[in-house]
């Protein structure tokens, strides 16, 4: 859809400018970054956007919410800057603007949704009384003076695309960068060190010639596994304990990477639980069975284990054994029609809240088909919270 759009709601117009939108069947078109303007009809002297939260309002999926401007819904945000929107994610945001008045170019956004700023009050209180969202994260407990600490990834730029040199076939894998030093992934994604080499804030790829050692490469430096650590317990046969440390060869000292956060406690529970909606990247095969060599955006739900083993259950023929998911696993369906097929393993399945990423999962293993009946299966990243850190926590 290249040419204009108009969609009429009462007295609004939504405009959309050479938007990229995904069909039923998912197909995209790429490079160009979405942008929703509401235009104004009524009075040009209230044409000030409103900076305040607005009245209360519903979300097109039953939430309470405020209108807010699209900057303080980290949720609504996302989408519009993403460079693929689904129909769906479409109808998402003219839901949100329709929900709101248009003269105030506000979004109604789900109340826990909205980044709430305050501010400083003549005597601020003691910096640690200081509610601070990298105390949520595992992080903290890493080493001392680990530059991870403190530090929470507004952007994508921890996510990593593992590469393979020497390899003819086609293989790829995604990772997390959790702190400077380490790249958090699947188990069944590690091979010898020495033929690995790692993207971080990686965006588009490209095969390399065979002359140049072969495999495949991304737009920013490369960085090489200093040693690889795979879960003591991992079986491949029945794809459990899938978890990998990769070490680097130096640390990443870029100022403009930050690692993604993986959040303690129960503070998240809610924001990932089921029926919630989660986000996961990766470059890999599409629908079509066609790599992707582009950063590609999912949108899934998750849903409980008891329905995704019923349904796994219904897919023994496709599987070469029972796969029994547990509280270690995560399961997941598609929404937009896009799904997590080869090549994402090993990819974050994360949700945004106040701006930051958190990480839940990794995606472990599905089935090639762009069906909602058909669950992703993904490692639950918060069940395995003592043995990042013991393993963190030994490196001098």
């Amino acid at each position: 859809l290249n040419q204009c759009s108009f969609y009429q709601h009462n007295n609004s117009i939504f405009l959309r400018r050479s938007l990229p939108v995904c069909d039923t069947m998912c197909k995209c078109v790429r490079g160009v970054f979405v942008t929703l303007l509401i235009l104004m009809v009524l009075n040009s002297t209230e044409s000030a956007k409103r900076s305040k939260e607005g009245p209360v309002c519903r979300t097109s999926s039953g939430l309470s919410g405020r209108c807010v401007p699209i900057k303080n819904c980290p949720k609504l945000k996302s989408i519009d800057d993403k460079p693929y929107v689904t129909a769906k994610e479409l109808e998402l945001l003219i839901g949100a603007a329709g929900a709101c008045a248009p003269e105030t170019e506000q979004l109604c956004c789900a109340d826990g949704d909205i980044r709430r700023r305050t501010t400083t009050t003549e005597t601020p209180p003691p910096k640690q009384d200081t509610p601070s969202t990298h105390r949520e994260c595992l992080q903290t407990q890493f080493p001392t003076g680990n530059e991870s600490v403190g530090s929470v990834s507004l952007d994508t730029s921890f996510g990593v695309f593992i590469s393979y040199t020497g390899r003819r076939r086609y293989s790829r894998c995604v990772g997390s960068l959790i702190s400077p030093e380490f790249v958090l992934t699947a188990a069944h994604c590690v091979r010898e060190p020495s033929t690995m080499v790692l993207y971080v804030n990686a965006h588009h790829v490209s095969r390399r010639n065979e002359s140049e050692g072969g495999g495949l490469a991304a737009d920013v430096r490369p960085w090489y596994v200093q040693e690889a650590i795979s879960h003591e317990e991992y079986s491949p046969m029945t794809r459990d304990h899938d978890i990998a440390l990769l070490r680097l060869n130096e640390s990443v000292s870029d100022a403009d990477i930050h690692p993604i956060c993986i959040p303690v406690g129960t503070t998240h529970d809610e924001m990932a639980s089921v029926g919630q909606t989660l986000s996961c990247f990766g470059w890999g095969v599409n629908m079509h069975g066609k790599p992707s060599n582009s950063k590609q955006w999912m949108t899934l739900e998750r849903i409980s284990l008891e329905l995704c083993q019923m349904r796994m259950d219904s897919l023994r023929v496709a599987l070469t054994t029972r796969v029994q998911v547990t509280q270690r696993n995560i399961c997941t369906i598609t929404i937009t029609g896009h799904d997590a097929f080869a090549g994402y393993s090993g990819g974050p399945l994360m949700y945004r809240k106040d701006g930051a990423w958190f990480l839940v999962g990794l995606i472990n293993f599905g089935v090639g088909a762009t069906n909602n009946k058909f669950p992703v299966v993904s490692l639950n990243v918060q069940e395995y919270s003592d043995w990042i850190l013991e393993h963190v926590r030994r490196v001098p």
